[in-house]
């Protein structure tokens, strides 16, 4: 499965992951809390989706035409909401992100960051009407993490089941780390490229190889935007 017209609708689904649940009462039993936790996590993405699916059918045009509202919208939802260093971590495989030193570490989830906003552009440009509902909610409180199961609805392709996954952090806030279609998920998607990347060219490579692609696409988009005065503002 390469990068393409799935893997760009599923990081729009991104833009709607917000914290979403605080932990329960200890004193709870455990059964209870589980179960609670499920249904305050199904009910809180239920309603993102909703309001995620309302902006895009509503705004698209005006994204596209303004690259800077449609970034900062994604740097107040994406970068806010996503683990982009449990991402990281993942795509680039454990022995290596523990082997980086805290500045490389920090690019790193920088660039990954940038990256998953090109995808959602990439995604913004192919919207064509798709509405997001979470149809079941699986939550490890004692593991900590989880997946929201979301149907996306097409008037143009059939349906798609997404599964994204969900991570609890130090401070019990949830967060999404991957997203999965039709059993393949993003970082199995990617990992080999980044991993190959790394061993063969080394780590600045990598950087070099996702800066490239970021800064062409977003130069691209942003010679087209409408409004000039957005010149020198992120992405442009």
């Amino acid at each position: 499965m390469k990068d393409g017209y799935l893997v760009r609708l599923c990081l729009i689904t991104m833009i709607s992951v917000l914290t979403v649940m605080s932990p329960q009462a200890a004193d709870h039993d455990a059964t209870l809390v589980h179960t609670e936790a499920e249904h305050r996590v199904h009910s809180q993405f239920e309603a993102l989706f909703a309001s995620v699916t309302e902006q895009l059918a509503n705004r698209q045009q005006m994204y596209i035409d303004n690259p800077v509202a449609y970034y900062d919208f994604l740097m107040a939802t994406v970068v806010a909401s996503w683990d982009s260093a449990s991402t990281s971590r993942a795509l680039v495989g454990k022995q290596h992100y523990t082997g980086f030193n805290d500045a490389q570490r920090l690019i790193l989830v920088e660039s990954v960051d940038q990256t998953l906003i090109r995808y959602a552009f990439e995604g913004l440009e192919s919207y064509g009407g798709q509405v997001f509902k979470v149809d079941d909610v699986v939550v490890n409180e004692e593991k900590g993490m989880g997946w929201v199961q979301v149907l996306m609805e097409s008037p143009i392709l059939p349906d798609i089941n997404l599964d994204l996954v969900i991570k609890r952090n130090l401070n019990n806030q949830w967060h999404a780390v991957d997203v999965r279609v039709k059993g393949i998920t993003y970082v199995k998607i990617k990992k080999y490229k980044y991993r190959e990347i790394i061993e063969e060219q080394g780590f600045d490579a990598l950087i070099d190889n996702l800066t490239t692609k970021n800064t062409n696409y977003f130069g691209a988009v942003c010679a087209q935007a409408v409004n000039t005065e957005q010149k020198g503002r992120a992405p442009c």
